[in-house]
């Protein structure tokens, strides 16, 4: 169930939770309507909880995807910064090896350059003092240490933005399909109620309409 589909029917139902709170009393405590009407309106509150949820769960995605690109760039640089001086490093002291240690990885995926990073890291600290004798920070380990820290953080708030983004997008489609189960019965309860009150199921069918998108020509079409 597409999220146009679920918002349209969340209108009804939220429309139907208010008839009920206008009209429900009319039925006997107890009743299957008076229930059906507490049923929609748990409903609607679960459709409002889970649509937070997924709303949060969606801003936590894009804004650990957002704060992944920054912290993805910072390692990018560090690790510019140590292969181009072990190529240095390499030609100054007729070591080809030493710069075969120190490629950069072709990818963009954060996985692997995460990976890489954790390499460079081992490769590089017991040459620590020689990189620093070609002007590298002082702190250079150290700093690619932070900005690991850093992309690992941001890599796993955006899988559990995904997460909860998708969570939240699987109870709104459960909450939906009981709503449509509550919404069938009320139907012909609610017309059988107020048979000979025009105004009242005038009110009700108003309520409890569900915009339909015409899949060929984008128009709305009424429910059956």
């Amino acid at each position: 169930m597409n999220n146009q589909v679920i918002r349209n029917h969340y209108e009804a139902f939220d429309r139907m939770k208010a008839f009920g709170g206008k009209h429900g009393g009319l039925f006997t405590a107890g009743s299957r309507g008076a229930r059906l009407f507490a049923d929609i309106s748990t409903v609607v509150a679960t459709l409002e909880e889970n649509g937070v949820k997924k709303l949060s769960g969606s801003a936590a995605y894009h804004g650990g995807t957002d704060a992944r690109g920054l912290a993805r760039e910072l390692v990018r640089e560090d690790l510019r910064a140590i292969r181009d001086t072990a190529e240095a490093i390499s030609e100054a002291d007729d070591l080809p090896e030493f710069e075969e240690q120190f490629r950069l990885p072709r990818s963009g995926s954060a996985t692997l350059l995460l990976a890489k990073a954790k390499a460079f890291l081992k490769d590089a600290t017991p040459h620590e003092a020689l990189f620093i004798e070609f002007e590298m920070p002082e702190d250079f380990l150290e700093d690619l240490v932070a900005d690991i820290a850093l992309l690992e953080k941001a890599k796993d708030d955006k899988d559990a933005g995904l997460s909860e983004q998708v969570a939240g997008t699987a109870e709104l489609s459960a909450a939906a399909l009981v709503g449509i189960k509550v919404r069938k019965q009320l139907l012909p309860i609610v017309r059988n109620k107020f048979r000979g009150q025009p105004g009242i199921l005038a009110e009700w069918e108003t309520a409890a309409h569900i915009v339909r998108p015409d899949k060929k020509a984008g128009e709305e079409k009424k429910p059956a």
